[in-house]
């Protein structure tokens, strides 16, 4: 059986011997999405038995509001025979599901959908195509492509997991934080660390921030933002983007996930979740260069309230023994309460400059 931490060790050593030190986003990109050793390649990470749980697993509530959501959308766009639902690291295919649920008494919506699922790890798109066996669904392993229709886009703790760069300013200059690995050349050697390489990056010239301060970047976020922006603005439409992250990208804030703990997301390569706050101030600058229109970011308590969640939940708490009334009322509050996700994750919306406000996200 295959070390897949030793595998992508040596492709990390590798790339350095031939290079030098890697960027912390090339070390993400080869840690996470490796063809064969990569941590959302081969495993499923969501759930009790994986190492992180998404509102989705927590309560039915949140996919079924969300569905509710996309089917005001589909209405607000005058109801189009054809559309396109996209959902962005779908991961157990929970949400994608609950949505279907919700919508199904919907009339006329499920017959205008064509449902693509952006999905990298052919582990997970075998647990998506169980759960969703009786919805006819498109599989991308790429954000390209897209039908030119009128498009909803759903993306669910998908952009904390994209690769950033990081840079650090000191001695008045800017630094880029680089990996490599202690004693480069001693093949038993498995231990990382940070390095830091002088960046004529231009894009740092006008930063103006305090000497030791850590700035991140992801180009990939930019380049996805920029291609749904463009969708959407073409042929109409909206995203709906619920992250854990905040107004800009001032700060350090990688992080590694193992067992539902924090961990040093540089031992064991490959083997835990890495992931970043988002920038929420960068995807609204880059969507809003396309020309489309993004609401003010929210919190996912407030947004979900609007949505009708607690009057939901009473709905559904109708009956319910006391251990299982306990369990509803506790997944409640851990997606809407202020001290857990309720005001960690935000909510972001994107929409054509001619479409109509979005509910939930615009007065």
């Amino acid at each position: 059986m295959k070390n897949h931490t030793d595998e992508i060790v040596g492709i990390l050593r590798k790339e350095m011997l031939c290079h030098g030190a890697v960027s912390l986003a090339d070390y993400m990109k080869i840690c996470l999405t490796h063809h064969k050793h990569g941590y959302y390649i081969r495993n499923n990470p969501i759930g009790i038995k994986g190492d992180f749980t998404t509102s989705p697993e927590i309560s039915q509530m949140f996919g079924e509001l969300i569905g509710l959501w996309i089917a005001q959308i589909w209405i607000d766009h005058r109801k189009p025979k054809k559309f396109s639902l996209v959902e962005l690291g779908p991961g157990n295919g929970t949400l994608m599901a609950d949505i279907l649920r919700a919508t199904k008494m919907v009339e006329g919506l499920h017959s205008a959908l064509d449902i693509i699922l952006i999905e990298i790890s052919p582990f997970l798109q075998k647990v998506q195509k169980k759960i969703l066996k009786n919805f006819p669904v498109t599989w991308k392993t790429e954000i390209k492509n897209l039908p030119t229709q009128m498009t909803i886009i759903v993306a669910n703790e998908f952009f904390d997991a994209l690769p950033i760069n990081q840079y650090r300013r000191k001695s008045g200059q800017w630094m880029e934080v680089m990996v490599t690995l202690k004693d480069l050349k001693k093949l038993a050697s498995k231990e990382f660390c940070f390095q830091l390489m002088k960046t004529d990056k231009r894009i740092l010239a006008d930063l103006k921030i305090e000497e030791g301060c850590t700035v991140e970047i992801s180009t990939v976020m930019r380049d996805v933002i920029h291609y749904l922006s463009s969708h959407i603005q073409e042929n109409s439409g909206a995203a709906l983007i619920i992250d854990y992250g905040k107004e800009g990208n001032v700060g350090d804030t990688l992080q590694a996930v193992y067992k539902h703990m924090y961990s040093n997301p540089l031992t064991s390569p490959g083997q835990k979740d890495l992931t970043s706050f988002v920038d929420f101030k960068a995807i609204k600058t880059y969507a809003e260069k396309t020309g489309a229109i993004v609401p003010n970011l929210t919190n996912q308590g407030d947004f979900l309230r609007s949505l009708g969640i607690e009057e939901r939940a009473e709905i559904l708490s109708r009956g319910l023994n006391s251990s299982a009334l306990k369990l509803h009322k506790s997944g409640l509050d851990r997606l809407i309460n202020k001290d857990a996700m309720g005001n960690l994750f935000k909510v972001l919306g994107i929409r054509n400059e001619n479409s109509p406000p979005l509910i939930g996200l615009e007065t």
